[in-house]
């Protein structure tokens, strides 16, 4: 009997007790909810969820750069001292004629990073773009996919995803200071 028992504590799912994401499946069902939620947006939310920022400016020896990041937004907290936190990314960009795109998805309420898609046109092969793609779960990585030349390594996707929350997070909190109640 009591190794019945014990067979059968082995056979449940691990349920993870911070409630994120532990496999590609679960990742991949959060990413195409995020999509349809955001398709799904009224014009009304999008101004009230979403963060749009472009820079553009002249590189010395490549010309001028445009640099796109929207960001999607939920909101913890009450009206009078909402705190605002990125779980959807996005980055276009350019370096010359060569055109980046980046994905990052991070659990709206712990931050977490969950998912980072990179693309860009490849150095290597004229017309063609590589792309790679990084799961990460509780314990970290669980997965890559590569297509073409390896964009970055999940390590340094890691510091540009986080980087990225930490810069959209402090505009969040600064735009929710000049906003009147």
């Amino acid at each position: 009997m009591l190794r019945f028992l014990f067979l059968l504590v082995l056979a449940l799912p691990v349920i993870p007790q911070d409630g994120l994401p532990t496999t590609v499946k679960e990742i991949r069902q959060l990413y195409t909810d995020t999509q349809q939620g955001i398709a799904l947006m009224s014009d009304e939310e999008h101004l009230r969820k979403e963060l749009v920022t472009t820079i553009q400016r002249n590189m010395p020896g490549t010309g001028i750069r445009k640099e796109t990041v929207t960001c999607y937004f939920a909101e913890f907290g009450d009206d009078l001292d909402p705190d605002y936190r990125p779980y959807f990314v996005t980055r276009k960009y350019n370096v010359a004629a060569h055109r980046f795109y980046e994905e990052f998805l991070f659990d709206a309420e712990t931050g977490k990073l969950l998912f980072v898609f990179l693309q860009g046109d490849s150095y290597e092969t004229a017309g063609a773009k590589d792309e790679t793609r990084y799961y990460f779960g509780p314990q970290g990585l669980l997965s890559e996919n590569i297509k073409g030349e390896r964009r970055e390594t999940a390590d340094e996707a890691i510091n540009m995803a986080n980087e990225c929350y930490k810069a959209l997070k402090a505009s969040l909190d600064g735009f929710k200071n000049l906003v009147e109640y």
